[in-house]
């Protein structure tokens, strides 16, 4: 019975998206963390239930058998693995890599057996009140010298500058405002997630929206 728990174990996180963290963590410190992802978060059989559909099951002793029958290379404790709780409801299929991969990025884990590609919209920031542009680009100028805003159509303007590949996209009608701060799709390069976040919070302040990252976590002053 054990060699067939192992064997379907093992091609479940073979499979993936899987967590993987080279330590064993506090249970609560990871519900805290997932909270972010979604605030009703909580405990569900062997792991925790995400939104309607996802499960988040583990912890996962890595042993040294688990680890050679799912793939996963040498130097990782514990185990994470997210899914849809039903595949017959839908809905959800992107959200289980959302969730996994924003973990790893706070709790200094990997993706297993890959993450995803990188993304073009790094966070955005939801709800709040207008912020003017001039205002906004006063607020950023030091995180984004030179910042400059175009017009676009349909009520959209583009915030940019020569010395970063961040742009921000405000999206504007009768009833809300949204704003992303985004780069080209398949650029990537060293602290360009952290300027975001900081960017993301910054407009979030002044109009008193919600910020969110790209894998949908929620943004705080700590990370």
């Amino acid at each position: 019975m054990a060699f067939f728990s192992d064997f379907f174990l093992a091609r479940r996180l073979r499979k993936g998206p899987t967590l993987l963290l080279p330590y064993v963590p506090d249970p609560a410190a990871v519900l805290e963390v997932v909270q972010l992802h979604a605030s009703d978060a909580r405990p569900y059989g062997d792991g925790l239930r995400v939104g309607g559909n996802v499960r988040l099951q583990g912890p996962i002793t890595v042993t040294p058998e688990l680890a050679t029958k799912a793939g996963i290379p040498a130097g990782w404790q514990t185990a994470y693995v997210a899914g849809n709780i039903d595949d017959e409801e839908g809905g959800e299929y992107d959200r289980p890599m959302a969730l996994a991969a924003g973990l790893a990025e706070r709790l200094n884990g990997t993706v297993h057996p890959r993450g995803p590609e990188p993304p073009a919209d790094l966070a955005e920031v939801t709800g709040g009140r207008p912020v003017p542009i001039a205002e906004l680009i006063a607020s950023l100028a030091e995180e984004l010298p030179g910042l400059t805003a175009r017009a676009m159509a349909g009520g959209v303007t583009v915030l940019s500058c020569g010395g970063s590949p961040i742009e921000i996209v405000v999206e504007e009608d009768e009833d809300e405002v949204g704003y992303s701060v985004c780069v080209d799709d398949g650029v990537h390069g060293p602290g360009l997630a952290e300027t975001a976040r900081r960017v993301a919070l910054t407009i979030a302040a002044r109009g008193g929206g919600v910020a969110r990252d790209h894998n949908g976590f929620l943004i705080t002053e700590t990370g």
